[in-house]
């Protein structure tokens, strides 16, 4: 074999492991998109509801109906999931988070404390549908996903 032959086939290897190089990353990049976009749709889908039992709030009266994000901040900041104007209520005063398949509910150490089902809450406690969560005068009931009316 001469050395121009010898020469052409290894351009040609060379140029096949680039491709399949390329190839390689190209398919790693639209399989992490894939997973990236499967995470951003569970992290912006609604898991249930917030319904407005009693309120005095300026904001939230009685029969309003919130969305429960994968994670829920409530209090009287405009940054809050939840925003709630009441004298009563901290600029960040709870948490919700769903993990484990299930709600959990934390107060931020806010200054007037978190009820669940009319017990002060004082570490992340474990939250069912149907759970009557006070805050400042606002109690809100949770409420899975389907709503009626």
């Amino acid at each position: 074999m001469n050395d121009a032959i010898f020469l052409f086939l290894l351009r040609i290897l060379s140029a096949v492991i680039l491709l399949g190089f390329l190839g390689t990353i190209a398919w790693l990049v639209y399989q992490d998109l894939r997973r990236t976009s499967a995470i951003a749709d569970e992290v912006s889908q609604v898991k249930g509801h917030l319904r407005v039992m009693a309120s005095d709030s300026v904001t939230a009266g009685e029969g309003s109906v919130f969305p429960l994000l994968p994670v829920t901040g409530i209090g009287r900041g405009e940054h809050n999931t939840i925003v709630l104007e009441d004298a009563f209520v901290s600029g960040e005063h709870a948490l919700l988070s769903w993990h484990d398949n299930q709600w959990w509910l934390e107060d931020l150490h806010s200054r007037n404390g978190t009820l669940l089902n009319d017990l002060m809450i004082t570490d992340s406690t474990v939250v069912s549908p149907g759970d009557i969560i006070t805050i400042g005068s606002v109690q809100l009931k949770i409420e899975p996903t389907e709503i009626s009316g």
